[in-house]
């Protein structure tokens, strides 16, 4: 698993500046940010008159315990939520008030079902979230109802519950865009709550000018309900809880902003900075840390911002850690799918020497003797494997890695002959058959002392043999078919698919200002598309080749013109080598052929 230390960051942080700028990302940032504006708008928005009814609602609806679950009876337990379905009220709110809001169609969805019968209750009706969205529309209903028997002023009236209606869309896309842990948390938090709790709560972390104003949630006498407990009632919020979703709050707070608090989030901080994270105040500085040393932002970002996109450069960083490599692996795919790119990017990322890794590229050539051992001419050598395996031995505090581009050109069981069997079999002394004689070793055997130890992996009884240190990484790259891995080789791999990267297409369109780069992106998927259902045309094109677009541009465009050049210079040289040696002429012809008319903007 990479380690996110201050130098790996860095490296990241390098590539993640590029992926950023792609489209996905920009419009995540933008809707965080859009969505938390929305909801300190409504927060903002709610008068004395309104405040005053959430405090005194708030009383008269409870029963003195501050985790009862009586505030079930607004929602899944109200005994007549057919009533907001009748088509006069349903159409009215719709129309008036929840024309906006993201659960609309869904509600509208359950009306046959709640028209059709009476004395219906949520709970006794539905299940899983079609349970929890109708009873969120049945509590806002209800809380509606409850402020109407207060206020005369009909505007008021359908003013107020416009504001309800937006509080709750916002507080959903917020954590649905942040995504993530938080989007579970949604329907726990807002129907089980009174609206003066969550908005407090809200409050609390946008406006706080002390930690301890959060932590107080977590005491006995925190007021925030969250699941139900064992006894019916509900148990007070959990740390880790909490934080998330203060966090995604916090990120508004202009004392102490944060991004999002996860476990591993704050593993990653503690890793990087070496430090414990006990409690919020403690992430919160660490924040604060990694923003002023990474700048994980675009240089433009307002305050906000750089913490919204250190949060999804966090997201970006678990997906690096995610990709732990075994010690034996084989990235496959794609032609131009960044296959060899991403094998160098793991051995920058390690920092290390050069004679801690080999490099070699097969092709027909290659034999037993340049990779294991052998006589060339007169002279006895050893072959690269054997060299970085020696290596390895002898220094098992580091790492050591063999790379191997293009495995598919040579013959792969030929050239490792038996030491295959030893992949999976590292060397362990106590253990005998984690060493193999090879063809060669009888011939070693006879050879003095100094020598048989210089071509030798390990001498035992003096007699020499092969092993595979447990520190030797081998990873590999390969196009297309593997005629030369038998299924018994492969199965001690690793096999990771490489594909095309349409963000990464999109991102190198938009660099050179390519004006309609979304609908270039969009032919190259659809090629691709094309070559998965035909079975017989093989691999996608990869990332790497589709770049290549940007050099037939005209007037900052890509039109027809120039994906027919593109097609013709770049893709139809490429298809020729993939599917001519592997069908006649005449057919393979057809299918280039097939490709090139669906190539089309």
């Amino acid at each position: 698993m990479l380690e996110t230390s201050p130098e790996n960051v860095k490296l990241m942080v390098e590539s993640w500046k590029i992926h950023n700028k792609n489209q996905f990302w920009v419009k995540k940032s933008n809707n965080i940010a859009k969505y938390l504006g929305e909801l300190r708008a409504v927060l903002g928005s709610f008068n004395e008159t309104e405040n005053d009814f959430f405090q005194n609602f708030y009383i008269n609806s409870s029963d003195g315990n501050i985790h009862s679950t009586k505030i079930l009876e607004l929602g899944e337990k109200y005994e007549r939520a057919e009533f907001f379905f009748i088509d006069k009220i349903l159409e009215s709110n719709m129309t008036s008030h929840y024309y906006d809001f993201v659960f609309k169609n869904k509600i509208i969805a359950k009306k046959e079902i709640f028209q059709n019968a009476s004395a219906l209750s949520v709970e006794n009706t539905l299940k899983g979230e079609d349970k929890s969205i109708i009873s969120l529309y049945v509590f806002i209903e209800n809380v509606a109802k409850n402020f109407n028997t207060t206020c005369a002023d009909r505007t008021q009236r359908d003013e107020f519950k416009g504001k309800l209606v937006k509080f709750y869309d916002a507080i959903f896309k917020i954590f649905y865009t942040i995504g993530g842990e938080i989007s579970l948390f949604y329907f726990d938090l807002v129907l089980h709550n009174q609206p003066l709790i969550l908005v407090e709560f809200i409050k609390t972390a946008i406006n706080a000018t002390s930690f301890d104003e959060i932590e107080l949630y977590l005491t006995d006498d925190g007021l925030l309900n969250f699941k139900i407990a064992d006894n019916e009632n509900f148990h007070r919020i959990e740390k880790n809880e909490l934080y998330t979703i203060a966090s995604a709050f916090a990120m508004l707070n202009e004392t102490f902003p944060s991004f999002i608090y996860s476990a591993e989030n704050a593993e990653i901080l503690e890793q990087t900075f070496g430090e414990k994270i006990s409690n919020f105040s403690d992430f919160q500085r660490l924040c604060d840390k990694f923003l002023s040393e990474f700048s994980p932002y675009p240089s433009d970002a307002n305050s906000l911002m750089k913490y919204i996109y250190t949060g999804l450069f966090f997201d970006y960083i678990k997906n690096f850690k995610s990709e732990e490599i075994a010690k034996n692996t084989i990235f496959y795919g794609a032609v131009g799918s960044g296959k060899s790119k991403k094998i160098a990017e793991i051995i920058k990322s390690k920092k290390l020497s050069p004679d801690r890794f080999s490099y070699i590229s097969l092709h027909r050539s290659y034999d037993y003797s340049d990779i294991i051992d052998g006589f060339v001419g007169s002279e006895f050598t050893n072959g690269e494997f054997k060299q970085i395996c020696k290596k390895a031995l002898s220094d098992p505090q580091n790492e050591y890695y063999l790379v191997i581009d293009n495995i598919n050109c040579g013959k792969f069981d030929e050239i490792f002959g038996e030491t295959i069997e030893l992949l999976k079999k590292r060397y362990d002394q106590n253990e005998p058959f984690s060493m193999i004689r090879t063809k060669n070793s009888h011939i070693i055997d006879k050879f003095d002392e100094v020598k048989k130890a210089e071509f030798s992996v390990v001498v035992e009884n003096g007699r020499s043999y092969f092993a595979v240190p447990k520190n030797l990484y081998i990873l590999c790259a390969t196009n297309g078919k593997n005629d030369g891995i038998s299924p018994s080789s492969a199965k001690v791999f690793n096999w990771v698919k490489m594909g095309c990267n349409y963000s990464v297409i999109e991102d190198t369109l938009n660099e050179e200002k390519i004006k309609n780069s979304a609908a270039c992106v969009a032919v190259c998927r659809n090629l691709n598309d094309f070559i998965a259902k035909d079975g017989r045309l093989g691999t996608e094109i990869g990332h790497g080749i589709f770049m290549k677009l940007v050099d037939f541009q005209s007037n900052s465009q890509i039109t027809q013109d120039g994906l027919n050049s593109f097609f013709s210079e770049v893709l139809e040289p490429i298809l020729e080598c993939c599917y001519i040696s592997k069908n006649s002429d005449t057919m393979a012809n057809k299918q280039i052929s097939a490709i090139k008319d669906i190539f089309k903007l």
